[in-house]
């Protein structure tokens, strides 16, 4: 992770702020049909796109209430 040092906080939200347009671009985009498309094979059953996407938001909140954690912690004792 020190290898990997953005310049400021601001940089990070600009990435952030970046990814989430993108996100919103692609997603407005998809079809039930698109949903229903097999993307990963290596399950049983096949992972489908809206699966994957339904995982990826997951994972991507537990990493909001993990943030949120430290930052508490951060902030309790600093």
């Amino acid at each position: 992770m020190a290898a990997i040092a953005p310049e400021s906080a601001a940089a990070l939200v600009e990435y952030q702020a970046a990814v989430a347009g993108r996100t919103r671009a692609f997603l407005i985009t998809l079809t039930g049909t698109d949903l229903d498309r097999v993307v990963d094979e290596r399950w049983d059953p096949p992972v489908t796109l809206g699966v994957r996407l339904v995982s990826v938001a997951t994972d991507d909140l537990r990493h909001v209430g993990q943030a949120g954690y430290l930052r508490g912690l951060l902030t309790a004792t600093g």
